[in-house]
């Protein structure tokens, strides 16, 4: 007798397609909640913010001096008016305020939320500001009567220049630069010539500008003490191990994002997260890379003279 022959189920190659697609799903709809509760997660932690907090060592200062960074609000809010970010500047008893830019945004008319959050802080400390590209773009382009309009808010706004100011026992040199990498050796703008007649000092030299880009060539060995930066949003997303991925000034994998930096010539780079978002990392209007793993930062820089 001739053997039997068996006859193919094909069941099993169903079961286990279905199997599979069941696990490809699966997959998806984990990653989809990973991602919601990461984005969700995301927009709750940036409805507020932490305090960063670093010590530098200077020996032209005769006393020690705090100074409290903002940068990149974007006319962000933290409690009714600001009234959690006024609470806490008060609380760390600054002697300086600065503004390292894009404290506004350049397409809005609205100046209430940075006017009145100047008013207030300037209660506290005096404040200092340099340009970002959003005020100045307001400035040029919108409207010139913007720096006048911050400074009756008790903001001292500079662009290109230097200006001694006297704290406690010591006297130092804020200069602020107000021209990105592209404008720097551009003819008709100041901050080279500025930065080439600037006069040698013995005080701490203090710099605020926008760009941390600037260190990576145009500002090195400029006889800078400290320098206040933002514009980087501390890389939009960060990643471990690697830190922000992306800057508007630099691109993918930027050099500057937050913390203090030492480079050429002595310089410590203070680099703010920021404390808002924009648009300008997309180019499209109203449509922002959300902060991931990158909250919101005040930064507190103690300069100590011993």
């Amino acid at each position: 007798m001739g053997k039997a022959k068996e006859k193919k189920n094909s069941a099993p190659k169903k079961k286990r397609s279905f199997r599979g697609l069941k696990i490809f799903l699966s997959v998806v709809l984990v990653l989809v909640v990973l991602a919601g509760a990461t984005l969700g997660g995301s927009y709750l932690v940036n409805r507020n913010f932490t305090v960063s907090f670093y010590q530098i060592t200077s020996d032209k200062v005769s006393s020690n001096i705090r100074i409290v960074e903002l940068a990149d609000l974007h006319n962000s809010e933290f409690g009714e008016n600001n009234s959690k970010l006024i609470a806490k500047i008060k609380s760390l008893n600054p002697d300086l305020i600065v503004y390292a830019g894009d404290m506004m945004n350049e397409n809005d008319g609205n100046y209430s939320v940075l006017f009145d959050l100047s008013d207030k802080l300037s209660e506290i400390a005096p404040i200092y500001a340099c340009y970002g590209n959003n005020e100045l773009d307001r400035q040029l382009f919108y409207d010139k009567t913007f720096k006048n309009q911050l400074e009756a808010h008790n903001v001292t706004l500079l662009s290109n220049e230097a200006r001694n100011v006297e704290v406690g026992s010591s006297v130092i040199q804020l200069i602020a630069i107000s021209d990105n990498v592209k404008q720097f050796d551009v003819s008709t703008n100041n901050a080279k010539k500025f930065l080439n007649n600037l006069e040698p000092t013995d005080n701490c030299r203090i710099c605020l500008t926008h760009y941390p880009e600037l260190f990576n060539e145009k500002l090195l060995n400029r006889n800078i003490d400290i320098a206040f930066c933002g514009h980087a949003h501390g890389g939009q997303i960060r990643l471990p191990y690697f830190g922000g991925i992306y800057s508007t000034g630099e691109g993918f994998m930027p050099n500057f994002t937050e913390g203090v930096y030492d480079v050429s010539g002595g310089t410590k780079v203070v680099v703010s997260r920021g404390l808002g978002n924009s648009s300008e990392a997309t180019g499209i209007e109203g449509i922002e890379i959300p902060r991931i793993n990158n909250q919101p930062e005040l930064v507190v820089v103690d300069v100590c003279w011993y």
